[in-house]
């Protein structure tokens, strides 16, 4: 169950979360899955949670100094026009965090620089952790979420994210989720 927490009056209204791409096929199988915001991570427990988090379904922050930013890692489905994403988590600086946050709602962020970020989500289904890869966060339209980019040649998700996948591959991440 997700937690609500309050939303910090530094950062815009928090925007609905990003519908996932259509499979358009009717493929029983998901096409989009997410993990909660990182905030555990921080060491931050249930009964410090509403002093400690600030938390919108896009934007986290942990007292005041740990800044996390949701974003989609897409996975190209080979042969099929869609796509398989990951909805994750990414650690960004102060500085990186600011300058998103003023641009949320201006249409023109497309045209913002990526950010260097961190991936703070733990992703099933590959040999090696994916926790801490070096990303990069590319602003989209307002109301939704960055496309998060694998630093290239990092990792085989960074592989899988310029490649694409097979549909049999799309099948082992579903089965990987779902064990």
């Amino acid at each position: 169950m997700a937690r609500k927490g309050r939303t910090p009056s530094d950062l815009p209204p928090p925007q609905g979360p990003t519908p996932p791409p259509g499979d358009g096929r009717g493929d029983p199988l998901p096409s989009c899955f997410g993990a909660p915001a990182p905030w555990r991570e921080a060491g931050v427990t249930d009964d410090d949670f509403p002093r400690r988090v600030l938390l919108s379904p896009d934007q986290c922050i942990v007292d005041g100094v740990h800044y996390y930013l949701r974003g989609h890692i897409e996975l190209p489905i080979r042969g099929r026009g869609s796509l398989f994403v990951w909805s994750v988590w990414c650690s960004v600086s102060e500085d990186s965090h600011r300058a998103i946050a003023r641009l949320w709602h201006d249409p023109d962020r497309v045209h913002d620089e990526p950010r260097l970020g961190w991936l703070m989500t733990e992703l099933p289904g590959y040999p090696r952790t994916t926790a801490r890869l070096k990303t990069f966060l590319h602003q989209r339209e307002v109301g939704v979420v960055p496309r998060i980019q694998i630093e290239p040649g990092s990792h085989p998700l960074a592989d899988e994210q310029a490649r694409g996948i097979t549909l049999r591959r799309w099948r082992q991440l579903v089965r990987a989720v779902a064990s």
